[in-house]
């Protein structure tokens, strides 16, 4: 899983998951949808800035292609399989 740090570059963390809602797996190219909005994109980067899963998870860590800012996990629901 690639996962971008605040600078922007990306890191690899094979240890580290991030989960949508629904505790399903995302990664960068996963199709979400954002829960609220109906809105759906792919995510185009995760910013782990040194942070715990814990706190990954209920963090705006997530940036999902045409939508603006960035959202939590537990914001998003993945749609079919990546």
């Amino acid at each position: 899983t690639t996962i971008a740090e605040a600078d922007d570059s990306p890191l690899v963390l094979p240890a580290v998951s991030v989960y949508d809602r629904n505790r399903n797996p995302i990664t960068n190219g996963s199709q979400v949808m954002i829960n609220g909005t109906g809105k759906t994109g792919k995510i185009v980067a995760i910013h782990a800035n040194g942070l715990t899963p814990a706190q990954l998870r209920r963090n705006k860590t997530v940036e999902v292609e045409g939508a603006e800012g960035k959202f939590e996990p537990v914001e998003l629901i993945r749609l079919g399989l990546h």
